[in-house]
């Protein structure tokens, strides 16, 4: 049995006889306690010929477990009876020490965390957690608590994942490594007692896109405290006093984003500016000032100060590439996409979109902006939509009383900041991942003048619709259609004839905008993607970029919808694009009986009216 105190907290670890051998050097970094026999006590247990199982409060947690994978899953397990009994706020992070401070590299799973501390030990910085930090609180020997961190230093391997290749866990000169079988462990440095505090001077959030240049961005205090909370430990609840030792913290410490394709754009420029960062004690208010100054030649720095056995010195000089020649932007500066959104007094469905997105897509907090077209701001609804512009960061709040319907959405296009939009409507959830796969898309082909759309998803989760066939059904032209190339999220992108208008993106210098006579609302598949294609373009399916719609709306729609609003559209659409206006009459006669007669005779006359004013 391995007793610890790990954090404060006591625990014990009991196993087979036959490994302590194996077993003990991975925690040999913790000091040992005397745990009392009344202490809840993780069991690793055998289970059969070279096969283990974890039991906790005699319950079963794991089984089926084999050497050497069951020690991620330890490593796992303690964290979690760390994090469930401690009171501080702990978050899914990595964290590295360099200059006498530490760096804390906060990120989703995926983001690049466990790579980019790995760079970090390369370049001489000492390696703290990979994925487990305590926002420390009430330590006398602290001046300032507000950016105290403790780091939980299990050993550092490959994401826990046996089919992942060791190759990126190489030993590295200087530092302690574990080979067991074809895996090599990165393990931390020894602990000076119960529990590590460190002086947490920068926050780095990377984003690893390929192709992508080497840009550094500020995270304003409310960006970062909003990551910190998405990055809670799943063991741990947002309480209130998680929620101000969040904020505090957030408030304290400088944090950037980190934009790269190559992590060889990050040598001698990435760990030059932490350097001097942490050596300077950069505060947050000054940091968009420092990094607006920064020069990005090696001869221009300080020598970089690195703990451990690294010497001081001058780094030789460099010539850095242009391609990974970093941009630096301040809070503030253009982001990377445009989400936007036009509302008619549904603030329900704005409200729970916009926070879907922050939620369920926090790996690109900080790279969007929101905005939010509100067609009837005088309405009920019009107050608490405005107030949506204070408590979401990078929101745009856009009062339109001038023009309604349909074409309203042309606003999110001419407001936008970015080259790059992301329209939906207001009542639609975007899957996970989805928006970080699309910004990378957009890197990938910065040129495009394609309309770009996905899978609609159905209520049951399971059922999908691709695209749409031009094929007419009561009174609308487009029928749910799927194409089974579409099923697969990783599969190529596809072009089709049309696709529902919830969700749609592409460049905004290429947007062709609705038509300024349609009035109300319809008409408008079909229509845009035919616009798209007269103008050199297509409409693809991105399969990843799946979203549902909420089309049950109980009480009402608060707009009007007319069919004669409709069959005006489509006559207009239809004249504008060169297109044989027979098949819309034809059918809104057989679907509306005699009574299409007059819509379409009126539509006409308000067509060739239109025409002679032009004239």
């Amino acid at each position: 049995m391995i007793k610890l105190e790990i954090q404060g907290q006591r625990i014990a670890l009991s196993y087979p006889n036959d490994l302590e051998d194996r077993l003990r050097p991975f925690f040999s970094q913790f000091d040992s306690c005397q745990t009392a026999e009344t202490e809840e006590i993780l069991h690793l247990r055998a289970a059969g010929s070279d096969t283990f199982k974890i039991e906790y409060c005699g319950h079963l947690l794991w089984e089926g477990l084999t050497w050497p994978g069951l020690l991620t899953v330890l490593c796992g397990e303690l964290e979690h009876l760390v994090a469930v009994r401690m009171r501080d706020a702990a978050v899914r992070a990595a964290a590295v020490r360099g200059s006498n401070r530490s760096v804390l590299i906060l990120g989703p799973a995926g983001c690049g965390k466990t790579e980019l501390a790995l760079w970090f030990i390369r370049q001489g910085f000492t390696y703290l957690a990979d994925n487990f930090v305590s926002l420390a609180t009430q330590h006398s020997n602290l001046r300032d608590e507000r950016n105290a961190i403790s780091p939980l230093p299990l050993p550092l391997a490959p994401h826990f994942s046996a089919d992942l290749e060791p190759s990126g866990l190489a030993p590295f000169e200087g530092m302690a490594t574990l080979d067991v079988g074809d895996v090599t462990f990165v393990m931390p440095e020894r602990l000076n007692g119960p529990r590590t505090i460190e002086h947490c001077g920068l926050v780095i959030v990377p984003r690893f896109y390929e192709a992508s240049r080497l840009e550094v961005e500020v995270v304003k205090p409310v960006e970062l405290q909003f990551l910190l909370g998405q990055a809670l430990h799943p063991a741990q609840r947002l309480t209130p006093y998680a929620v101000e030792r969040i904020a505090r913290f957030a408030q304290a410490v400088p944090a950037i984003v980190v934009r790269y394709g190559d992590q060889e754009q990050l040598d001698g420029t990435l760990d030059r500016l932490v350097h001097a960062v942490l050596a300077d004690k950069v505060e947050v208010t000054g940091l968009p000032i420092y990094l607006g100054g920064w020069t990005w030649q090696p001869a221009a720095t300080r020598a970089p100060t690195v703990s451990g056995t690294q010497a001081q010195a001058q780094p030789e000089p460099i010539s850095i590439p242009q391609p990974a020649s970093p941009t630096v932007k301040p809070a503030g500066a253009r982001k990377r996409l445009t989400i936007g959104m036009a509302t008619f007094d549904d603030f329900d469905g704005a409200y729970f979109t916009l926070q879907a997105l922050r939620l369920y897509h926090p790996e690109v907090a900080g790279e969007v902006e929101f905005i939010l077209v509100d067609n009837n701001p005088d309405g009920v609804c019009g107050p608490s939509l405005k107030a949506l512009e204070q408590s979401i960061p990078n929101c745009r709040y856009i009062p339109l009383r001038e023009r309604s319907g349909t074409a309203v959405r042309d606003y999110v296009m001419s407001e936008a900041s970015s080259e790059f939009v992301l329209n939906v409507d207001c009542h639609v959830l975007v899957v996970p991942g989805a928006v970080s796969r699309l910004i990378h898309y957009f890197e990938a082909h910065p040129q495009t003048a394609d309309l770009l759309q996905g899978p609609l998803v159905y209520d049951n989760l399971t059922a999908l619709s691709t695209h749409m066939e031009p094929k007419w059904n009561q009174g609308m032209l487009g029928v749910w259609g799927l194409d089974e190339r579409g099923k697969a999220p990783d599969a190529p992108p596809f072009e089709i004839p049309m696709q529902g208008l919830g969700l749609y993106a592409c460049r905004r210098s290429v947007w062709p905008g609705y038509n300024a006579n349609f009035r109300g609302f319809g008409g408008e598949e079909g229509y845009i993607h035919e616009k798209f294609r007269q103008a050199g373009g297509r409409t693809l399916c991105l399969p990843f970029l799946r979203w549902l719609h909420r089309f049950h709306r109980p009480f009402g729609v608060p707009y009007k919808i007319s069919w004669e609003d409709r069959v005006r559209n489509y006559l207009f659409g239809m004249d504008e694009l060169g297109l044989p206006v027979e098949p819309v009459f034809d059918h809104f006669r057989q679907f509306l009986g005699p009574d299409a007669e007059t819509l379409i005779a009126e539509a006409q006359r308000a067509l060739l009216a239109l025409k002679q004013q032009t004239l």
